[in-house]
This record gives C-alpha cells, structure tokens and sequence, in this order.
C-alpha cells in the first residue's frame, strides 16, 4: 500500500506565487526608485541664476522657476533664444515657461534665425510658442520658405494655419463635374 503525504504538498504549493511575487517585487523596484532620483535632479537655483543673468528680475526669475516642472529647460530656453533673436528677456520667459515643450520652443527660434533672414524676431517667437511642435513647425516654415520663396512673415503665417489645405499640389482623382 502506498501512503501519499499531503503535508509536503501543502507546502510546496504556495512557493510558487510567493517566488513570482517576490521575483517581481525585485523587479519593481529599480522602477519605483527612478521618480525620486529624477526628482533630486531639478535645479532650482540654478535656473533662477540663469534668469537673472540673462536680465530677468529677481522676484520674476524665482516665480517662474519655483512654477516649472522642469526648471533647467526654461532657463535654457530663455537664453537660447535670447543668445539668436532680439526680443525681450521677459517676453522670452513668457514664452518658455507657458510652453509644454520649453526646449523645442528654443530649438524653433534659433533655426528659423539661423536659416532665414527675419525682420521681427518676436513674431518668430510667438509663432514657435504657439504651434504644439515646434521643431515641426520650424522645418515647416523653413522648408516652405525655401521651396515656394515665401518671405519669412508668409512662412510663419501659413505653417501655422490649421485651416490652410494647398491646393493642386497633387494629382486627384476625384471626377470633376
């Protein structure tokens, strides 16, 4: 006769979801540590004295860095394109610090400048401010620019026409009635 044992098995049982849990806690954690050394990684004061140097007021330079999500980004952003345009220092924080992607904003700017001729750098800086991408919209108005030989203010204003559609660009074949 053959005795079967079910206490060995009761406990062998259950060792495999505790080692699957703990396999994967293991694994989490890197993941749940990455945050807060991100985190540490902000340089609030470093921005602040960035702004400042580049003219910014005191009191307007720790508000808008005290504000950002990612302070380094707006301080670079501001003296990019104050180091390419001639505009304001404060019109420049507007710009970079109301932007979601501050760093392409400074990216935009300084390729249009460097690319073509521009008579109004605000204009510049506004339109990169508004577009949603403005490494996009650069190569848009640049390209544009360059291919039809649209001045610079033409460029700008028909990249960033949401409701401007070329037309007979391309062969269609849609019959004409």
């Amino acid at each position: 006769m053959i005795h079967f044992s079910r206490f060995p098995k009761l406990l062998q049982w259950p060792a495999i979801p505790f080692a699957a849990i703990g396999f994967a806690a293991a694994a989490a954690l890197p993941l749940m540590s990455a945050p807060a050394h991100a985190i540490n990684d902000v340089n609030y004061e470093g921005c602040t004295d960035e702004l400042i140097d580049a003219g910014i007021a005191a009191d307007t330079a720790a508000v808008a860095c005290a504000l950002s999500l990612e302070p380094s980004q707006v301080s670079s952003c501001v003296t990019n394109v104050l180091s390419v345009a001639s505009v304001v220092p404060e019109d420049a924080l507007t710009a970079c610090s109301r932007d979601r992607r501050p760093d392409e904003v400074a990216t935009c700017v300084s390729s249009i400048h460097q690319t073509l001729a521009v008579d109004d750098s605000q204009e510049v800086l506004l339109h990169c401010h508004r577009s949603l991408l403005p490494q996009r919209y650069s190569a848009c108005v640049v390209g544009v620019a360059d291919a039809a030989g649209y001045a610079t203010d033409e460029a700008l204003a028909r990249c960033i026409a949401a409701g401007y559609q070329p037309v007979d660009v391309a062969p269609t074949y849609i019959p004409v009635n």
